[in-house]
């Protein structure tokens, strides 16, 4: 099941309820990084704040993997729980 995510504007902590529990429960989880820029959980070693947040790893996803790569990350998400994370409301 892939689920895209929205974190909010504000900070770390503006991901819902239900967003942070479908995260935890995620395999894999994907931070779109190629059209918004994130503005918190960002520190000098990475996603730092966000990956502690959620108790897992969080992999960048750039444009290369946005663009091209997509077909990889439903793949996975066919097979297992993927969690891909936007800033903002990804439906907006």
């Amino acid at each position: 099941m892939l689920y895209i995510i929205g974190l909010g504007l504000g900070n770390e902590k503006d991901i819902t309820v239900k967003g942070l529990e479908a995260v935890k429960r995620c395999k894999k989880v994907y931070m779109e990084a190629y059209t918004s820029l994130l503005s918190f959980g960002l520190s000098s070693d990475g996603l730092s704040t966000l990956e502690k947040l959620y108790g897992k790893p969080v992999i960048l996803a750039d444009r290369e993997t946005v663009e091209e790569k997509a077909d990889d990350i439903l793949l996975e998400a066919h097979e297992s729980d993927v969690a891909f994370l936007v800033v903002g409301d990804p439906f907006g």
